[in-house]
């Protein structure tokens, strides 16, 4: 199974091409800004370097957040996209699992975490040998998730830059029902359509 994995979520903009465990190609890039510029480019570099075309992939992987409102949709809009005329499916996951997945300590249980600004963090409780949650992660304050995995004995972990190969390869064994391509928001979005309307989310 071919997979290709997309990131937007952050500052990097990321792309991979995985065959079961080995990594046919990867960019990553620390951009900032211009996701939607530099995505779709990324992506034809990696065919070429791989030397493989778009009808070979059999399955996407992207991340669904969270992140800033459109920086987090560029990969999902892209995913869609290059998914619905080829009949390809999806695995959304967002960057919480992603960390859990990049850990590789062998500690049970965990809490990872990640700084959605306003005073406030999203947060996912992960064990080591359990699938991966398929409920919204929670948001609250610091102070309150300190004291949560303080109660638990639980660790905590923050979520750094996805590694996209590392969410391709774990896409391949989810079933995509479970886990689907929906934005993954730490609250609604700031932007107002005319009237007051709050934008669709994809």
């Amino acid at each position: 199974m071919i997979l290709l994995g997309l990131d937007t979520t952050g500052a990097h903009c990321s792309a991979c091409l995985v065959k079961g465990e080995t990594v046919l190609a990867h960019l990553s890039e620390k951009i900032g800004r211009g996701h939607a510029e530099r995505l779709a480019p990324m992506v034809a570099e990696l065919f070429e370097a791989a030397d493989l075309s778009p009808t070979q992939v059999d399955r996407i992987a992207v991340c669904v957040g969270p992140g800033s409102f459109t920086g987090l949709r560029v990969a999902l809009s892209f995913a869609k996209g290059f998914a619905l005329p080829r009949n390809v499916p999806i695995v959304g996951l967002d960057a919480l699992a992603v960390t859990f997945l990049m850990d590789q300590r062998s500690i049970r249980s965990r809490i990872v975490y990640q700084d959605v600004k306003r005073g406030q963090v999203m947060s996912q409780r992960f064990g080591q040998n359990e699938p991966l949650p398929t409920v919204r992660p929670d948001v609250g304050t610091m102070d309150a998730l300190t004291e949560k995995a303080e109660a638990l004995q639980l660790s905590l972990l923050e979520a750094g830059p996805v590694d996209v190969s590392v969410m391709a390869r774990a896409a391949a064994t989810l079933d995509p029902a479970d886990y689907p391509p929906d934005p993954l928001y730490a609250r609604a979005p700031d932007a107002k359509l005319p009237g007051g309307v709050s934008p669709p989310t994809l």
